[in-house]
């Protein structure tokens, strides 16, 4: 019985996030994030659905191929990451059309669009940098670890692979420095004032929820980026970029501080109590 969202289409051109990588010695496409029951897939893909075993894109499932009809859309399947290609697409076969965007059987990808910059420095991309788990991601010359040309890239998936020229150039090295060192401010000062408070009190209550407020804030961080970027006029692809990078560092410095901060309080209390 055909129902109204069930349609047997002719090619809908559309768009839609996804990684770029290399799986048993082939470059593939695989979903923008990470799903447990999601699969990598070429140029020309059929969906199938491994949870219920039906005919994808199926009305009471979330099977298929999902992609938008603009850009404006793209918001909603993903964020506006540097290492995430943004594809063209032609959808066929069974589509469910939504509110904003569709689920189809059939996707062929015509081309594949990537952010100019390199993930790592933020200069201009030139080849693709080969990770550890085989995803491919924009990098310089300088950068590149296993670089791969994009056109051999290209020639090895089956459709046009190129990047951007529109991205703007990174920030200053004392924007980005800016950018990192207020991630810190926070944490640190929160750790030096429960740390004057549990030497004054002669409790590690104070230090507790210091540690405790470091956790809140290193969760917490990451949604107050784009604001912070937008005060030191950071691109938003440029923020993303920064913070992937030195988030890390954040963190560990923080749990260093954190550490040695509680080293100190607990000796200088010996101390005091001597």
């Amino acid at each position: 019985m055909s129902l109204p969202w069930d349609v047997y289409a002719t090619p809908i051109a559309a768009r839609k996030l996804a990684r770029l990588g290399v799986e048993r010695g082939e470059v593939v496409l695989s979903p923008a994030f990470y799903r447990q029951l999601g699969a990598s897939y070429g140029v020309v893909a059929r969906a199938s659905c491994a949870l219920e075993g039906h005919d994808a894109p199926h009305a009471d499932c979330t099977c298929g191929f999902y992609a938008v009809a603009d850009d404006s859309q793209l918001w909603r399947l993903g964020a506006d990451e540097p290492e995430l290609a943004v594809l063209d697409v032609d959808l066929a076969g069974r589509v469910i059309e939504h509110d904003h965007g569709f689920r189809a059987s059939d996707q062929t990808v015509r081309a594949v669009h990537f952010h100019g910059v390199c993930v790592r420095c933020g200069m201009r991309a030139e080849v693709f940098s080969r990770r550890r788990f085989g995803s491919l991601v924009p990098a310089c010359r300088r950068c590149a670890r296993h670089p791969l040309d994009p056109a051999s890239v290209s020639d090895a998936l089956g459709a046009p692979v190129a990047f951007t020229t529109e991205d703007p150039p990174p920030a200053s090295r004392a924007t980005r420095l800016e950018f990192v060192l207020a991630q810190m401010a926070a944490p640190v000062l929160i750790l030096l004032v429960t740390a004057a408070i549990a030497l004054a009190t002669g409790s590690g209550v104070p230090l507790a929820c210091g540690q405790l407020a470091i956790v809140v804030w290193l969760v917490t961080v990451p949604s107050l980026l784009g604001r912070l970027g937008d005060r030191l006029g950071i691109t938003g692809t440029e923020a993303v970029r920064l913070q992937h990078r030195w988030s890390p560092v954040v963190a560990a410095v923080a749990i260093s501080c954190d550490i040695v901060l509680t080293v100190v309080v607990i000796a200088l209390r010996d101390v005091i109590a001597y």
